[in-house]
């Protein structure tokens, strides 16, 4: 009896080794069919070469051209968005055309407090215009909105182009994200004008955003159309040493209209609060 079942598994081994012979010599051929296709390579995860643009960034994007509005925080949140997508649609009305004026005088005489410097500014915007574009902005409540030191800004997309398509690329470094252009500025974007608008810190960062934007425009209007004058005056004065006293005054004065005024891009210094504006237009006619 012993020696029938030691045959009966002496064959059912047999039988399963002939088996896995049979499928190491299946897998063996298998595997040297397709070692003579050629070699593909594995398919990884795309990872981008740079970080996606910030939220600040705002070149042409998605057929369209971006508009960042701000607006400080109201009790009621939807007035909030209103007021910033109204900012954003009176910066659209910008782009069409604007024009201002600058000028900066400064006197100094040969008194030790005889010096003074003055500054003027104006913008001409039609902000009843701006109305008409608030319904053609484009934006979405979940991803295009950004909220700091309690103003509310949001990034919209309007259904136009520029006239020239632009191709400068700004490169971001360090932790605070600071563009190259804040201190390497060009001078001029694909046949466009260039200009840095600057802002020190304000009481709110929607005065400082703002202001920053305005100080850009006017970058570009000294830089298309400027005049200087100088002048030197030597007056008789009885509280003069020796009876003359000597008057510089100097001023200059800039006016223009600019077409396509766009933002390329804005950067808040994290640190000092600061805003920096880089945008470009074409003279107007």
């Amino acid at each position: 009896m012993r020696v029938l079942i030691f045959n009966k598994i002496k064959m059912a081994l047999k039988k399963y080794n002939l088996f896995y012979l049979l499928l190491c010599l299946s897998v063996f051929s298998t595997c040297s069919i397709f070692s003579s296709f050629p070699s593909f390579p594995s398919f990884l995860p795309f990872v981008a070469d740079e970080p996606p643009p910030p939220f600040f960034s705002s070149f042409p994007s998605n057929g369209g051209l971006v508009f960042i509005g701000v607006a400080g925080k109201r009790s009621n949140p939807n007035e909030t968005i209103k007021l910033a997508l109204e900012d954003a649609a009176q910066r659209v009305a910008v782009f069409y055309h604007v024009s201002g004026e600058y000028a900066v005088s400064n006197n100094i005489g040969s008194g030790a407090f005889d010096y003074s410097y003055n500054t003027h500014t104006q913008l001409f915007i039609n902000k009843e215009e701006s109305k008409k574009y608030v319904d053609a902005l484009q934006y979405n409540a979940d991803t295009d909105a950004m909220e700091i030191d309690n103003s509310l800004f949001v990034r919209t997309v309007y259904p136009s182009s520029l006239p020239n398509a632009v191709n400068f690329i700004p490169k971001y470094k360090g932790a605070d994200k600071r563009p190259d252009w804040v201190d390497n500025p060009p001078n001029e974007i694909d046949g466009y004008a260039v200009g840095i608008g600057f802002s020190g810190r304000y009481s709110s960062i929607t005065d400082t955003f703002t202001n920053s934007w305005y100080n850009a425009i006017f970058a570009i209007i000294r830089s298309v159309n400027s005049s200087a004058r100088s002048d030197n005056l030597l007056y008789h004065s009885t509280d003069s040493l020796f009876g003359y006293k000597t008057s510089n005054d100097n001023m200059l004065y800039s006016y223009g209209a600019l077409d396509c005024f766009y933002v390329l891009d804005t950067w808040i210094d994290p640190k000092a609060k600061s805003v920096w504006t880089l945008a470009i237009a074409k003279k107007s006619g």
